[in-house]
């Protein structure tokens, strides 16, 4: 009753401010958090400020879940100015994996020197090459910089030198013009390079790497396809001329059964399970063996086979629970089944689940929010699907809104509460036959629609995909209709909506799976570049 008849416009007694006052009651009757972004800001600041404790919670959580590029330098000046250190965690691992689209935003000019110097020292640091970082420390130092020369020092220090090729270093003078007098500029590089400085010059590296795993490839001489049983992971990337930049792949491992392609992984916990696919081009090579990777210590285990073999089909780890849906079965071109492995016991077996609503195979299938999503495939008469399908186990598979274009052979991941899907292929428009889809989309669960992104500019039909350093990558494959495998990797960056190209794979590889892992720190050593070192055991040059 007293808030009814008290004048807003007044301060209290207790020093709150009208608009303090406006904020916590709002947040005491409806226990949310209402506006743009600011306003959550101001929000948090007001609940440290008087204890309001739920208050508090609530912004914390929206700071954590809803990172952005543009977002995320806030969230993580709040939490070091008031101590909050899982909070800085989350933000910080988000910036350093998504940097190259934290630098684009204007909140990347109001970043205080600390944090920028903290940033580029990260051996986190998700650039493409080292000049990126270099370009990132001028662009900050030219709106920050007003000739204060020891500053400029402290933070170009910060990148490294030793990590650049000489094609890049014969850059540095004209990125860092004008932030830096060239003489200090000249001494940080001779410093980095010196044969003394060259042991603690670390790569930069995310804790997680690209892996990919088996696939089909073309021979050397072109004369046949030959299936292969690798694992590689990309250990850096390289500047390279041209568009196209150089990855340098490690080998990871290798299946202990033979080859595999057209199959399934799924991973839980930094553990790959590898599910199904072809060891050969028959029909009874079709595969049901099931194996669980561990990468930490290379080690293979072997569970409890599929009730079925099945090849081009999804497999989708949900909570404890590995789910594997339709696909092709031996002489059966696609199956509506479904089954899962429950991953708590020692030794997991597999159960029969509901079915799909109907037979597919060639489909993607990907996990938001508690519930199993599958998309497009071909069907019993080879015709492909623009389907999106909800399964949730025990429940009536739900169909929503369909995607703009047919395909099958694609790509489903999730990033930010969202589903994108990209390459495949689709029917010709009033014609027999296939051809490629370039289409690029993205499904959003909350409005239940899907809208058109910027296009693949490259075909990938039965490629792999991934989703690293806040990037949506799409590998290898083909082109149905030139016949031709790709090597390439695009990346998608949500922040600057382009498609950029990431390298390439260490073959032109189709019907390969892709995932993310953490790998052993030793597998990740650089050897120093000084001539006559002798290169560590599996190094790719």
């Amino acid at each position: 009753m007293r808030e009814a008849t008290h004048d807003p416009a007044t301060p209290l007694a207790t020093g709150l401010s009208p608009a303090e006052l406006r904020l916590l009651l709002s947040f005491a009757y409806t226990g949310a958090v209402a506006g743009p972004w600011p306003a959550v800001l101001e929000a948090a600041e007001t609940s440290l400020r008087y204890q309001a404790w739920g208050l508090l919670t609530l912004c914390l959580d929206v700071f954590t879940r809803g990172l952005t590029p543009e977002t995320g330098l806030d969230v993580l000046a709040f939490a070091v100015a008031y101590g909050l250190a899982q909070v800085g965690r989350v933000a910080e691992d988000y910036i350093l994996a998504t940097f190259p689209s934290v630098v684009a935003t204007p909140a990347f000019l109001d970043l205080p020197a600390h944090l920028l110097i903290r940033l580029l020292r990260s051996d986190g640091l998700n650039v493409l090459h080292e000049l990126e970082a270099l370009e990132a420390a001028s662009r900050w130092l030219m709106a920050n910089g007003n000739g204060q020369e020891d500053l400029a020092k402290e933070v170009l220090s910060s990148v490294r030198f030793a990590l650049m090729s000489g094609r890049e270093l014969k850059k540095v003078p004209s990125v860092a013009a004008g932030v830096a007098d060239p003489k200090v500029l000249r001494e940080l590089m001779v410093e980095s390079l010196a044969p003394m400085a060259q042991l603690p010059c670390r790569v930069r590296s995310l804790q997680e790497v690209l892996v990919v795993c088996g696939g089909d490839k073309l021979t050397a001489n072109l004369a046949a396809r030959k299936p292969s049983r690798h694992l590689w992971f990309a250990h850096r990337y390289l500047s390279a001329v041209g568009l196209v930049k150089r990855v340098e792949w490690r080998a990871l491992g290798h299946f202990p059964d033979g080859p595999r392609f057209r199959h399934a992984v799924a991973v839980v916990g930094n553990i790959l399970y590898v599910l199904g696919g072809k060891c050969y081009y028959g029909v009874r090579d079709t595969l049901a063996s099931v194996y669980r990777y561990q990468p930490m210590d290379d080690s293979w285990e072997r569970l409890a086979s599929m009730t079925c073999g099945r090849s081009y089909f999804a497999a989708v780890a949900l909570g404890d629970f590995i789910y594997a849906l339709g696909g092709s079965s031996g002489e059966i071109y696609c199956t509506d089944t479904v089954e899962c492995y429950d991953l708590t016991p020692a030794f997991p077996c597999p159960r029969r689940c509901q079915p799909l609503p109907m037979a597919l195979c060639g489909h993607a299938a990907c996990a938001l929010d508690g519930t199993l999503y599958v998309s497009g495939g071909c069907d019993e008469a080879c015709q492909c699907q623009a389907s999106l399908l909800r399964y949730s186990p025990g429940e009536p598979a739900k169909l929503l809104a369909p995607m703009n274009g047919q395909r099958a052979g694609h790509i489903m991941e999730e990033a930010g509460g969202q589903l994108y899907v990209a390459g495949g292929l689709c029917q010709r428009d009033g014609q027999t036959g296939y051809r490629d889809q370039l289409a690029f989309e993205v499904y959003s669960p909350k409005l239940d629609i899907w809208v058109l992104l910027s296009p693949l500019p490259h075909a990938h039909v039965a490629g792999g995909a991934a989703v690293l350093g806040g990037e949506l990558l799409v590998l290898g494959g083909y082109s149905h209709e030139t016949y031709k495998d790709t090597h390439l990797i695009h990346a998608y960056q949500p922040g600057t909506r382009r498609w950029i190209t990431r390298g390439t794979l260490p073959h032109a590889y189709t019907d390969f799976q892709a995932c993310v892992l953490t790998v052993p720190p030793a597998l990740q050593w650089v050897p120093p570049v000084v001539s006559g070192n002798p290169p560590p055991p599996g190094y790719m040059p």
